[in-house]
C-alpha cells in the first residue's frame, strides 16, 4: 500500500511540482515515502531454541496481539518452559513462544519480562529446534526415558557436564514447601483438571479448607530454580502422566491424596513433583512424600490456618495482618520465611523456606528459626481469600 502510494506521488505529482521548486519538493517527497516505509516495517519473529525459565507469574497468550488466553494460564515461578521463536532481540528477546502443558493451544506467547532466556543450554533436552518438538500425543514414558539414555550416551556422565551440575542429588543446601490455595488454583487454571471438577460438587470438603500440597523443593543455591531432574528422567513431559509411574505404600498413598488433590483424581501432579524435585533429595519416593506430607499437615493443622485463614475464606485480608497472624502461630519474623503468591488479586500459593536438615521432631517454628528470609511477594497490600465456587 506505502509502495503503491509513493510510487502514485512519484508518477503524478512529481514532474508538475518540480517545475516550481524541484530540489524542495524532491527531498519532502522522498522523505515522506521513506519515513512511512521505514515505521511501518514490522518486527518478524524468528525460529529459536533453549528455554525460558519464569521469575514471575505471567499470562502465557494464545495470541500476544489479541491477548487471548484460553484457561487463562500463567507461568509458575522456576518452571523451565522449551522454547520455539523469539520476537525481538536475540539475548533479551520482547516476547517468547513457548510450549507449555495447557491442554488447550500448549504452544503461548509469554512477555521477556517475565523471566530469563538462556539460549544454549549444556546437554539440554529442551533446547531443540522447534521442528524437532514431538507433538504431545506421540510423548510417552518410554519415550523420555529412551530420550534419557540417549541424552546420557552422546553427552557423557551428568558430573562431567557444566549444565547437570544442577542434575546431581543430594546437593541441596536448603527447602521450600510450596503449597496451593485450591479454590483460587480451579477457578484460574484447573477448572477442566479432575480434581476441581470433582471437589466442586460439594463446597464442604475439607480440600477446600486447607492448602494442597503443591512439593518440597531442594534448593541449590548457585543453581536457583534450575535444580532438579536429578533421577533418569531429564526433561519435563507435555502430559504429568507420561511421566514414568512409581509406587507408593499403601498407606502413604493415603495421606498424599489427602493433601494433593491431583494425585487423588489422577491428574498426575505428584509424578512430576517427584521426578523434578524428589529425585535431587531422596532415593525413596515413600521418604520424599512423607516427609511433603507431614509438613503440609503441620501448616494445615496450625492455628493460622484453623482460625485466622478459615474465618476469612470469601473475604479481604491485608497482608500485615496474614503476616502477623502467621508469627503468631510460627515464631516471631517467621513470616520473613515465607513468599505469598497471589494471582488477579487471590492468594493462590505460600511457599515456605526451610533448612537443608529436616528431622520428623523438628517442630515448624524451629524449621522456620533456621531457615533463610524468602524472597518478596508477588501480592498486593489486601488480599482475597478465594472461596469455592
Amino acid at each position: 500500500m506505502i509502495k503503491s502510494f509513493c510510487l502514485i506521488i512519484s508518477r503524478i505529482r512529481l514532474p508538475s511540482l518540480l517545475l516550481k521548486r524541484p530540489s524542495r519538493i524532491l527531498l519532502a517527497t522522498f522523505g515522506l515515502c521513506g519515513t512511512l516505509i521505514i515505521t511501518a516495517t514490522p518486527a518478524f519473529s524468528a525460529p529459536a531454541t533453549g528455554e525460558f525459565i519464569a521469575d514471575k507469574r505471567c499470562e502465557l497468550f494464545q495470541s500476544k496481539n489479541k491477548q487471548t488466553n484460553p484457561d487463562q494460564w500463567q507461568s509458575n515461578i522456576g518452571e523451565r518452559y522449551p522454547v520455539l521463536e523469539i520476537l525481538g532481540n536475540s539475548v533479551k528477546p520482547d516476547w517468547l513462544r513457548v510450549r507449555t502443558n495447557a491442554v488447550n493451544s500448549p504452544m503461548r506467547w509469554i512477555n521477556g519480562a517475565c523471566g530469563q532466556y538462556q539460549s544454549n543450554i549444556a546437554d539440554s533436552n529442551l533446547s531443540t529446534p522447534a521442528t524437532a518438538v514431538e507433538p504431545t500425543q506421540t510423548t510417552t514414558a518410554a519415550d523420555i526415558k529412551a530420550k534419557s539414555r540417549d541424552s546420557l550416551k552422546d553427552h557423557g556422565t551428568t558430573q562431567k557436564r557444566q549444565g547437570d551440575q544442577c542434575r546431581i542429588g543430594g546437593e541441596f543446601d536448603a527447602n521450600v514447601l510450596a503449597l496451593s490455595w485450591q479454590s483460587t488454583f480451579c477457578e484460574l487454571y484447573g477448572s477442566r483438571k479432575a480434581e476441581c471438577r470433582a471437589l466442586s460438587q460439594t463446597s464442604e470438603s475439607t480440600q477446600w479448607q486447607h492448602f494442597s500440597l503443591h512439593g518440597l523443593w531442594p534448593n541449590k543455591q548457585q543453581c536457583g530454580t534450575r535444580y532438579g531432574y536429578c533421577g533418569t528422567v531429564k526433561l519435563q513431559p507435555n502430559d504429568f502422566c507420561t511421566y514414568p509411574e512409581f509406587e507408593l505404600n499403601p498407606s502413604e498413598r493415603k495421606n498424599l491424596e489427602e493433601v494433593m488433590p491431583s494425585a487423588q483424581y489422577g491428574t498426575c501432579l505428584e509424578r512430576h513433583e517427584w521426578w523434578k524435585h524428589g529425585t535431587c533429595r531422596s532415593q525413596d519416593p515413600n521418604e520424599y512424600f512423607l516427609l511433603a506430607t507431614q509438613l503440609t499437615q503441620a501448616v494445615n493443622a496450625s492455628a493460622w490456618v484453623q482460625s485466622f485463614i478459615h474465618e476469612r475464606i470469601g473475604k479481604d485480608v491485608t497482608k500485615r495482618e496474614l503476616n502477623q497472624s502467621f508469627d503468631a502461630s510460627f515464631g516471631k519474623g517467621a513470616h520473613t520465611k515465607m513468599s505469598l503468591e497471589c494471582a488477579k488479586g487471590l492468594l493462590s500459593e505460600i511457599r515456605i523456606n526451610l533448612p537443608e536438615d529436616i528431622k520428623a521432631s523438628d517442630s515448624l517454628p524451629s524449621l522456620l528459626a533456621k531457615a533463610n528470609k524468602a524472597k518478596k511477594s508477588t501480592c498486593p497490600e489486601t488480599i482475597t481469600i478465594d472461596k469455592p465456587n
